[in-house]
Formats: structure tokens, sequence, C-alpha cells
């Protein structure tokens, strides 16, 4: 026999066996919605960069060499990311120090 739960998202009755809510049509199992799938985890990427790590570990919707595949690709975003901000606070601190001794540099 089935045993009824409810819906997290609409708090409507659902079987046990159901995947998805009959009256919201969200997903029922954690780790399943849009934002586990690959485009959820490439926008999640997009957005979020390397913070979106762990969505893709928690997603049951994504194979094994699918998730270190973009476990290597946010780790280099990630690098990519650190490096760039780092060369930016060095322009920043470069132009600062021209705007405190009041000059260009001479060549």
């Amino acid at each position: 026999m089935n045993e009824i739960k409810t819906c997290p998202h609409c708090h409507n009755k659902a079987d046990e066996t159901d995947n998805y809510c009959r009256f919201c049509g969200r997903s029922l199992k954690p780790g399943r919605g849009f934002f586990y799938s690959h485009s959820g985890i490439i926008l999640l990427a997009l957005v979020l960069g390397p913070f979106a790590l762990p969505m893709v570990w928690l997603s049951k919707n994504i194979s094994t060499p699918a998730k270190w595949i973009y476990t290597l690709l946010l780790i280099l975003l990630g690098a990519y990311l650190v490096v760039a901000f780092y060369h930016a606070f060095l322009l920043i601190q470069d132009a600062t120090q021209l705007m405190l001794n009041g000059g260009l540099p001479t060549f």
C-alpha cells in the first residue's frame, strides 16, 4: 500500500511513488528539479561561478562522469576569476598611486 505524503511546495496530497506533484507539477524528490539538470547547472555556473559546485553533486539527474567534468570546469573558472580579480586589483592599485603622485608615468 502506498503511503500518502504532502507536496513541500503546494501542500496537496501525493502518493509515495509520485515523482512530481499532480497539482503544481513540481518535483517531489530532492535533487531532481530544474536547477539540478544540465541547463540549470550551466545557468547557476554563469551566475554563481564555482559556488554552483554543491548543486552539481546533489543532482540525481547528472551522471558521475559529468559531475567530474562540471567540477573540473568550475574549478578552472574559479582559478581564472581569482587571477582576473588579482590583475584588476593591481591595475586599480597602480591607478591610485598615479593619482596620489599627481602625474603620468615617464617612459
